[in-house]
């Protein structure tokens, strides 16, 4: 059987060249056209998730996280003659509670939408991989500005609750617009933080403008941050004093501060902060992990889904963190 098709029927081949001629974009382009579509769908946004990505995590229970804190004894000791009675000094202990949160989303795609789309892709499984990624960055943003003060359903951000412990900001400059980074303020803010000599628990949080700060100020003095850093999951990040450099879009770059550099609005101002925090006392405690549930069907024409957490960020010693703030 002949499998070529004479689609033009009985004519010469001077008649057939004479058709084919004549077919063109301007008059069949739109008609004679098969168009390519990407499998892949582009996630619109430019996103560093450092804070909520490499900050631990550790199970919680209870209504709160509970920390338990020990202010040091006016007298520690005393050198005293061998008929002397020391003096009676004692330590004084409070209790402080961080509030689990619940943060939630939720999805909704009509059954037409999935039949529809099968050819292309899963587009419910879609929707997910992309809102996780909304979901995460809600967590990061709440990681450093959230204030439970202005909202009371939210988590208490890095910014919040360092910012209001006396003595673990370090202001770059009293000047409220801020300056290039000075590094002899940058290793003040590191020798703030409680157990800073233990390089592998500590961390450098910067927005991407912090991170070109501390690149500026040591090309200044020919000194180069280090690459190549690997911490934990796999990331490979810059360095400073062998602290591991990490971005975090959620840091502002438009901060109102004081001229102490402690932080009064997260928007209408001119300058940035880095956030030095050691793991060991500044972490996660989730009441429930982040979930995906499917919602029961109440129609035919749609499903929905949950994605829900309980959480709390914890600054379990006051100076288990520290902010370097007025930066420009």
């Amino acid at each position: 059987m002949n499998s070529h098709v004479n689609w033009l029927g009985g004519v010469d081949q001077e008649q057939r060249e004479a058709f084919k001629r004549s077919l063109t974009v301007s008059n069949s382009g739109t008609v004679l056209l098969q168009t390519t579509i990407s499998k892949v769908v582009q996630m619109l946004t430019n996103r560093q998730l450092g804070i909520q990505s490499t900050l631990p995590r550790r199970p919680g229970s209870g209504d709160k996280f509970y920390s338990q804190r020990r202010t040091a004894a006016t007298t520690g000791g005393e050198w005293v003659a061998d008929t002397t009675e020391p003096t009676e000094s004692e330590g004084s202990y409070t209790q402080v509670g961080f509030p689990f949160q619940t943060l939630l989303g939720r999805i909704k795609v009509t059954r037409k939408l999935v039949a529809r789309g099968r050819s292309y892709g899963d587009v419910l499984a879609t929707e997910l991989i992309g809102k996780a990624e909304d979901f995460a960055n809600q967590l990061e943003s709440a990681s450093v500005i959230g204030d439970s003060a202005i909202n009371a359903n939210q988590i208490d951000g890095l910014l919040t609750l360092v910012g209001n412990v006396s003595g673990q900001v370090v202001a770059n400059t009293s000047s409220t617009s801020g300056d290039a980074l000075y590094l002899n303020k940058a290793d003040e803010a590191i020798q703030t933080v409680k157990g800073s000599g233990n390089k592998a628990a500590m961390r450098i949080y910067v927005s991407y403008k912090g991170h070109r700060l501390f690149n500026n100020a040591l090309q200044a003095q020919q000194r180069f941050l280090r690459e190549g850093y690997e911490i934990e999951g796999g990331f490979v990040v810059s360095s400073y004093q062998g602290i591991p450099l990490i971005e975090s879009t959620g840091i502002p770059d438009d901060l109102t501060s004081t001229a102490a550099g402690v932080p009064l609005a997260y928007s209408g101002g001119s300058t940035t902060a880095a956030i030095f925090v050691n793991t060991q006392y500044v972490f996660y405690s989730e009441l429930t992990p982040m979930t995906v549930m499917p919602l029961a069907k109440t129609s035919s024409q749609f499903d929905q889904v949950d994605m829900f957490m309980d959480i709390a960020l914890v600054l379990d010693n006051t100076k288990g963190a520290a902010i370097l703030g007025n930066l420009a």
